[in-house]
């Protein structure tokens, strides 16, 4: 903002903030012209932080420290399965205190990518496996963007029949469950699963953690409510596994919406009732 404008952006802010105080009602209209300002002047407009919805990691972190669940006031202990190259346990230990944060990504290119990228980080451990409702090995189909592999034959939105399809690896897998009792874990404040139609089998592996409510927030990737075809990347049966154990909804953050299809890239945070 240059020019005159600036110059009477800078005398509103000199005379509201003389003496050091400010008027509720002055501060609330000053705060709405200043909006009204940026959304004419850049076509941004301003959220209110409060909201719910806009970005799952402040939300998460809002509730913890809100209390909403007395057990859970911290994002101390994290999960990040299907960590791909290291992006959220990154965007964690920026934004975060978490003092542990356990990744997993299953293919061993990406798996490279991620200590590269995560090696600096004293609060990041990785391993080389994912985690499903199984302990063993498995196939996983790669397909063309280092986002997408999944241990799914059909989801709503890949197949081996795509053209980004690139070839299947033999990779390894665990159960959460068996998980916390090796390492001897006995709370996860957030389990983040992005498996790539997957997570069903990631949250099923996780059953007796789950049933004992010592998971406080889970975050997981859809692609569609339900679906004819398949359970693979819906969202009803994730709901209805995670609600059993007396988990509701928080909010859903929306990555992509098809324009032609009904179906897009969605996640879903989910918390412990108390």
């Amino acid at each position: 903002m240059n020019g005159p404008g600036a110059l009477s952006l800078a005398f509103e802010i000199y005379a509201l903030s003389k003496d050091g105080i400010v008027v509720h009602a002055v501060a609330k209209s000053f705060a709405k012209r200043i909006s009204h300002r940026i959304k004419n002047t850049t076509g941004y407009r301003l959220l209110r932080t409060k909201r719910l919805g806009v970005d799952w990691l402040d939300d998460a972190t809002r509730i913890a420290s809100e209390g909403w669940n007395p057990q859970f006031t911290s994002l101390d202990t994290v999960f990040d399965v299907g960590a791909n190259i290291g992006q959220t346990a990154r965007k964690l230990s920026e934004r975060t205190d978490a003092t542990k944060i356990f990744s997993f990504e299953p293919v061993p290119s990406t798996f490279a990518e991620l200590k590269k990228n995560t090696c600096h980080l004293p609060n990041v451990q990785c391993f080389v496996y994912g985690l499903s409702d199984v302990n063993g090995e498995a196939k996983i189909n790669v397909y063309g963007a280092s986002v997408l592999a999944s241990t799914c034959d059909h989801t709503p939105i890949m197949s081996p029949e795509c053209s980004s399809f690139q070839h299947t690896e033999t990779i390894q897998l665990r159960t959460l469950d068996s998980v916390c009792e090796e390492h001897d874990i006995n709370r996860v404040d957030v389990l983040k699963t992005d498996t790539e139609g997957a997570d069903l089998r990631t949250i099923r592996g996780a059953e007796k953690m789950l049933a004992q409510k010592r998971i406080g927030f889970v975050l997981f990737e859809f692609y569609c409510p339900e679906s004819d075809n398949t359970q693979n990347g819906t969202l009803f049966p994730v709901n209805a596994a995670l609600a059993k154990h007396g988990y509701r909804l928080v909010s859903f953050y929306t990555d992509y919406v098809n324009d032609k299809q009904s179906i897009g890239v969605y996640n879903a945070l989910y918390m412990a009732t108390a």
